[in-house]
């Protein structure tokens, strides 16, 4: 079962897609000789502290067995502090399910029981920055629970190092490595390496892209700049959670502390305008396909029976984020 990290340090949600683009507000090395209003990322000065908030709703979808079906929705914060070459970051994030039909569900014992109502995850993480010449270094450790109630064998554990190379104002390459182990029973240590190319990231007018390469699934992104404060961003990536460990009195059939993952595939298009210094508020809309839930049990086991798909359906996000 694949193991997300949500943050870059990758909380993401991860599960709720909007790209970011530069804009009028983010000074490039020229424009901070001129108004010094903020200063470079490496100067003694530079200390920044970010907070975000995302909520996300995916339109009901039915199980391809009976005629179960969930809404889902959720809400991911997280929060960033920099001073110089460390910085600190920590989030949380719950997703809601609305079932319907529940009793049809067909992996679950009881005529009166919902799978779940609520899976949460919890994400602190460290980071030290260094640069070599053309090259930057970037070690990190995340720690990170995802869990329905109980806490106990839902933590996760990661640390690795972003090797980032510019050799131009127009390209940026990113190679990482990673190690990460959940402390679950049958839990095991996982190697993992990812490819990150952007193009045009800093640029303030028309184009630019990413893409990043990994052993899960390949993301791109392709955005355009209106003018340097608004911006749209066409995508294809994976979202959904992390595998998180459910409760111990879980309906869900040889589960009860065992682990879910609700994973699928999005394609849309986001829109985002900044109002100041890396602040934006953000808007996306995506259909979401192959949307699978895979179950472990307890000692880590998983077998082809206990995958289940839903269909397809569209999922909206609205972002807003502030930094000082």
């Amino acid at each position: 079962m694949k193991r997300r990290i949500y943050n870059k340090y990758i909380f993401s949600l991860t599960c709720t897609f909007v790209f970011t683009l530069s804009s009028n507000a983010f000074a490039d090395a020229s424009d901070w000789e001129k108004t010094a209003a903020h200063p470079p990322h490496h100067s003694a000065r530079h200390v920044e502290t970010n907070i975000s908030v995302e909520y996300f709703t995916i339109g009901d979808s039915k199980l391809d067995n009976g005629n179960a079906q969930t809404g889902t929705s959720g809400v991911a914060i997280e929060g960033e502090y920099e001073k110089n070459n460390i910085s600190i970051s920590y989030g949380y994030e719950q997703w809601n399910y609305n079932w319907a039909n529940s009793q049809a569900v067909p992996f679950i014992s009881g005529t009166n029981s919902v799978p779940w109502n609520a899976l949460n995850v919890l994400q602190f993480g460290i980071a030290y920055e260094q640069e070599k010449g053309d090259w930057e270094l970037n070690y990190f450790i995340d720690v990170e629970s995802s869990f329905e109630k109980e806490m106990a064998g839902s933590r996760e554990y990661e640390m690795g190092v972003d090797f980032t190379y510019e050799p131009s104002l127009e390209w940026s390459y990113t190679f990482s490595i990673s190690s990460e182990y959940q402390d679950a029973a049958g839990g095991e240590l996982e190697l993992g390496a990812g490819l990150e190319v952007e193009w045009n990231h800093d640029k303030k007018d028309g184009w630019s892209g990413e893409a990043e390469l990994d052993d899960e699934f390949p993301e791109i992104s392709m955005s355009y700049h209106f003018t340097r404060n608004v911006s749209t961003t066409l995508f294809y990536n994976e979202g959904g959670t992390n595998a998180v460990r459910l409760s111990d009195s879980s309906p869900v059939l040889g589960m009860q502390g065992g682990y879910v993952e609700d994973s699928y595939k999005g394609f849309g298009v986001g829109f985002r305008y900044e109002f100041s210094h890396e602040s934006y508020m953000s808007f996306s809309i995506q259909k979401n396909t192959d949307r699978v839930l895979t179950f472990e049990d307890r000692l880590g086991n998983e077998t082809a029976a206990t995958t289940y798909r839903f269909e397809d359906a569209t999922q909206a996000t609205f972002g807003f984020s502030y930094t000082f």
